[in-house]
């Protein structure tokens, strides 16, 4: 089977900390969580999250538009000595765990953990670093309103953020979202209020 140490090695090219093995960690001790609670295969599942975002490097650098579905093919090369029900069911959980268009819906247990770990870790207070971490690195604002034309972590927040809690599958991944969205919208109307000299 795959160890982490392993996994490590395909992710030296990526630069986005966003999406970097840190990322990837965070995603395998999320989806562990959320898998012993729901009854996951968890050779599978961990296997899946720790190949996720093998192809992400390249659709950050433009050579592929979808990293869900090319890192579904690469899974195949990485893992062809193991058992092609195992690499299938790998493949097709890397292949739905992203909201990118084309990508499938999860069908699988794992492929839902997979999904809900990954969109996990883009919400509370992680969801908020990323947030800047990913405007920052583009030279945005720290803030502007949202009827503004600027797009800014706020308006990712008002965007997509904010309605991740709604999109997950499994009942363990909702109950963890509640608490991270609460803490993000909270840091969000702090953030507004402050900005405009309110508190």
């Amino acid at each position: 089977m795959l160890t982490i140490d392993e996994a490590r090695t395909l992710y030296k090219q990526v630069e986005d900390t966003t999406h970097d093995f840190d990322h990837v960690m965070r995603v395998y001790r999320l989806a562990e969580r959320i898998g012993q609670k729901e009854g996951a295969d968890m050779v599978v599942l961990r296997t899946a999250c720790l190949l996720h975002d093998i192809a992400r490097a390249d659709q950050d650098t433009g050579a592929i538009k979808n990293h869900a579905a090319e890192g579904a093919i690469r899974v195949k090369n990485v893992l062809h000595d193991q058992p092609p029900e195992f690499v299938e069911a790998v493949s097709q959980a890397v292949a739905t765990h992203s909201f990118r268009d084309g990508n499938a819906v999860p069908k699988s247990l794992e492929a839902k953990i997979l999904f809900d770990a990954d969109k996990l870790d883009a919400i509370g207070a992680i969801g908020v670093a990323r947030a800047f971490t990913f405007g920052g690195r583009r030279g945005r604002k720290l803030w502007a309103p949202l009827s503004s034309d600027e797009n800014t972590a706020y308006t990712e927040y008002d965007v997509k953020l904010c309605k991740i809690k709604d999109r997950l599958f499994t009942p363990t991944a909702r109950a963890i979202a509640e608490e991270r969205h609460a803490f993000m919208t909270e840091f969000f109307d702090r953030l507004a209020q402050e900005v405009n000299g309110e508190m």
